[in-house]
């Protein structure tokens, strides 16, 4: 009996509903025993399919319904790949990923033909509108079916995330995102390896979690906190398109057998440089950097401006500053009671990543306080006056 299975003890039915884009998604609705036997006879019971547990194993050219009895919630991919031209695929992918253009294009490699493999969080942004970052998240709804999902940050907050839990591709749309706990789990789910599923009305349980996410957002560069050595995003910028199809979306759908086979055509990537495939070097770009450093803490950007004040003023000679947290507190925060000694040394540490001196030595704070001894941390001058100089070369700039 094709429509119900029992997981365990329980029964589903499985509904089809039809979407948007025209996809049919195959939901699991907890039926009751007794309904079944009234609605398709006394015998039905031994007819429905059992399974232990539920799992999911993505795999988008070989589908098993099921593995060592448990059900399969990954669904079955719905092209094939063939022969063709992609003209209109490959103009809206060379406008989304720009000169990373074949980094793109490993990425969407991946997507299609290692599933499981983790990708870092994919983030298109722009404050323009008509950019085509919609119709690339349509696209890839249309590509992956079934198995992507698009939903809005909220969603990730909720404690029900069986709207997500199982789906391989999680696309948040019109995305800013300020509350560090939200932004917190972005970062796990994109590394995370199992999910418990906590769905209405049904038993917790346990699957294998492979979901990557993608995002879409107005806001250039403040719709989430980056640190400088993160390798879980690819932010792009989109600017507006330079050739015009009102009907791309459609002619895409047509090209995704041709566009599947050259992704089958393309080298296998080298997952052994990253656990997300990619470097920090093959990621960075201008937009990220600009993300990265407006996610850095107001701390951070008034201490960049003392140090580079004090290295203007103060004609230090010598290659290097020594000092402690209690050192930057008592020259610039005495009397400032919300700067704490765990907030400065979190700052020191995480966001300029300034080495500590790995023993006790005699030094002099700032270069030209009294000598005292302790571990500081080392701040090189070439950090701040490379800025002085920058600032003063576009001081100088005629225009």
């Amino acid at each position: 009996m094709k429509d119900y299975i029992r997981v365990g003890t329980d029964y589903f039915k499985i509904i089809s509903k039809t979407d948007r884009y025209g996809i049919k998604r195959e939901e699991l609705k907890k039926w009751n025993k007794q309904e079944l036997v009234q609605d398709e006879g006394r015998n039905a019971v031994y007819e429905v399919s059992k399974y232990d547990d539920f799992t999911l194993i993505p795999n988008n050219e070989s589908h098993k319904k099921s593995e060592n009895g448990c059900f399969n919630m990954y669904k079955q991919f719905a092209h094939k790949p063939d022969e063709g031209d992609w003209k209109w695929t490959k103009i809206l992918l060379k406008h989304i990923f720009g000169e990373q253009y074949e980094i793109g294009l490993k990425y969407l490699q991946v997507l299609y033909l290692h599933p499981k493999q983790a990708l870092p969080v994919l983030a298109l942004v722009s404050k323009e509108r008509q950019t085509g970052k919609s119709t690339f998240m349509d696209w890839l709804t249309m590509l992956f079916g079934q198995n992507m999902v698009i939903i809005d940050a909220k969603n990730i907050k909720s404690d029900f995330n069986g709207i997500y839990a199982t789906a391989n591709i999680i696309g948040i749309e019109e995305t800013f995102i300020d509350k560090s706990g939200t932004i917190e789990k972005i970062k796990a789910i994109s590394t995370q390896k199992t999910m418990t599923v906590n769905m209405k009305g049904i038993q917790h349980f346990t699957v294998p979690f492979f979901g990557k996410i993608i995002m879409n957002s107005n806001n250039e560069d403040k719709f989430i906190k980056i640190d400088q050595q993160e390798i879980r995003f690819f932010v792009r910028k989109i600017g507006i398109p330079t050739q015009e199809n009102h009907n791309i979306l459609n002619d895409m759908v047509d090209e995704i057998p041709a566009f599947l086979q050259y992704l089958k055509s393309l080298p296998t990537p080298d997952f052994t440089k990253s656990r997300m495939v990619f470097t920090l070097e093959e990621l960075a770009n201008e937009t990220l950097s600009k993300v990265k450093e407006e996610s850095k803490s107001w701390l951070y950007k008034e201490l960049n401006e003392l140090f580079v004040d004090f290295f203007e003023n103060e004609n230090v000679m010598e290659d290097e500053i020594q000092v402690t947290p209690i050192d930057v507190k008592n020259r610039f925060f005495n009397k400032n009671n919300q700067v704490q000694l765990s907030y400065i040394k979190h700052v020191l540490v995480d966001e300029f990543n300034f080495k500590k001196s790995p023993k006790v030595v005699r030094y002099k704070p700032f270069y030209n306080e009294p000598q005292k001894t302790g571990t500081p941390y080392i701040l090189p001058k070439s950090f701040f006056t490379d800025e002085i100089q920058e600032v003063q070369v576009s001081d100088e700039m005629p225009f």
